[in-house]
């Protein structure tokens, strides 16, 4: 008679070699995270070209639709973090794909603002559930020593993908005309979707808590380097917990973690959004007012992406090891440097002060998210990064928002970005409190928990 063994999924994942199919994971995420990083920054890219063909009165009138997005958001999120929680990460990735990817191809069709509102709107859901669902994979799937550099690395994808909207608007539109950026965004995330069928693997530790799904889970611990027998018992710290529940994150210490941690994604997605949504849109005239370049304005956006991207590639490992307390540090630096934006607007240190703001504001949310992924017990981490980000989302959909209001004031632009980096001066006392709950070392239902360390 074959002797069992006792496999512990969780010792599987943290003890495994990093090998080609870590990095082939985490590209194929990142690959995944491009497209939706295009896809956000789409409209902000396209919103110089709807006030000129739709004969826009102000850029005001593109508060709903550059709002809708994050609107979406908030509900996709959490729908399909409890799909992916239910059905598997992988499932809800590409049904995630597949909802962006054809409602993004609807903008390119829209010939109005209500038109254009209702398909970002639904384009949303889509987005919201690449990103939870993104994190939870990766998290699951990472040794804990580069569980924070893999989710930063897969998410420096999304700041990539943003500087792409901008360079088809230099280059395309001219010759096909806006919509062309929203037939790529469309038709691109559609491929993806087909080939994650094939590329993608589903979480061993969304596997483990499946046993009609044994088989696919031996199969991919022998790609982790580990064979499992058939008389093999396998446990993991998340096998004696029941179905994610919304109450589970609430637990313990996370009763005053999670709603901090949510008061963090809100306030600065709110000034991302704030400053990424509108900048092209309103700095465009403000430049040619001024004798300059409309080509400056995209450059801008450009170089607000890229910075984040640098700073995602200085800063995983930095959130390994000590966890928030370098996102205190870009917060610090980043109020600054996106409140002299509008001072710098029509000078040569626009596109630099720019690239200043987005490393601070892009490296902010790369350790948010990766803190966000690492926290929380598998049983509820999709649940949990879901609604971080849907909850997140009420900041990403007030900060368009307010902003139009604002530009609709007549608010002079040096106000506005002030007014933009303010709210960051929470985000300083709420980061702390959290690294000091963390180190008290309260219980809290968690398998995995690194706030700091």
């Amino acid at each position: 008679m074959q002797q069992s063994a006792t496999i512990n999924i969780d010792d599987l994942v943290d003890s495994q070699k990093i090998t080609g199919f870590n990095w082939l994971l985490v590209f194929w995420c990142f690959v995944i995270t491009l497209i939706d990083g295009y896809d956000i920054s789409a409209a902000p890219a396209a919103g110089p070209f709807f006030v000129r063909d739709w004969h826009l009165a102000s850029p005001a009138a593109l508060t709903f639709p550059f709002s809708a997005t994050n609107f979406g958001v908030l509900f996709g999120a959490p729908l399909f973090g409890w799909i992916g929680d239910r059905y598997g990460r992988k499932i809800a990735i590409i049904l995630s794909l597949i909802v962006f990817g054809l409602f993004t191809m609807l903008v390119a069709v829209a010939n109005s603002v209500d038109h254009l509102t209702w398909a970002r709107f639904l384009t949303g859901f889509g987005v919201g559930g690449v990103v939870s669902n993104t994190i939870s994979l990766n998290a699951e799937m990472a040794p804990r020593r580069v569980r924070a550099t893999f989710i930063i690395l897969m998410f420096i994808g999304t700041t990539l993908g943003g500087i792409f909207p901008p360079i088809v608007a230099n280059t395309l539109v001219a010759t096909y005309d806006w919509p062309i950026i929203f037939w790529i965004g469309g038709i691109v995330p559609l491929v993806i979707a087909a080939l994650s069928f094939f590329i993608l693997p589903e979480s061993i530790k969304y596997l483990s808590l499946v046993p009609s799904r044994r088989a696919e889970m031996v199969r991919l611990a022998a790609r982790m380097g580990t064979t499992i027998g058939p008389n093999d018992v396998i446990v993991s710290a998340s096998h004696n917990r029941d179905k994610a529940r919304f109450i589970d994150l609430f637990v313990g210490k996370f009763a005053l973690i999670t709603p901090l941690m949510w008061l963090l994604f809100a306030i600065n997605l709110m000034v991302f959004y704030f400053v990424n949504i509108w900048l092209q849109t309103i700095i465009t005239p403000a430049l040619i007012k001024a004798g300059g370049n409309a080509a400056t304005a995209q450059n801008a956006g450009l170089m607000f992406q890229l910075g984040g991207s640098v700073c995602g590639l200085v800063m995983c490992r930095f959130v390994d090891k000590m966890g928030l307390r370098p996102v205190i540090l870009l917060i610090l630096l980043g109020i600054p440097s996106t409140a002299a934006i509008g001072y710098l607007a029509t000078t040569p240190w626009l596109v630099w002060i720019t690239f200043v703001s987005g490393f601070c504001l892009l490296g902010i949310q790369f350790g948010l998210n990766a803190t966000a992924g690492i926290m929380y017990p598998t049983h509820v981490r999709a649940l949990g990064v879901g609604y971080a980000f849907g909850i997140g989302r009420f900041g990403a959909f007030g900060g368009p928002a307010l902003g139009g209001m604002l530009i609709g004031m007549n608010f002079p632009l040096e106000h506005l970005y002030l007014i933009a980096a303010a709210p960051l001066v929470i985000s300083v006392i709420a980061c702390v409190v959290m690294i000091f709950l963390h180190d008290t070392g309260a219980d809290a239902p968690s398998d995995e928990t690194v706030l700091a360390h």
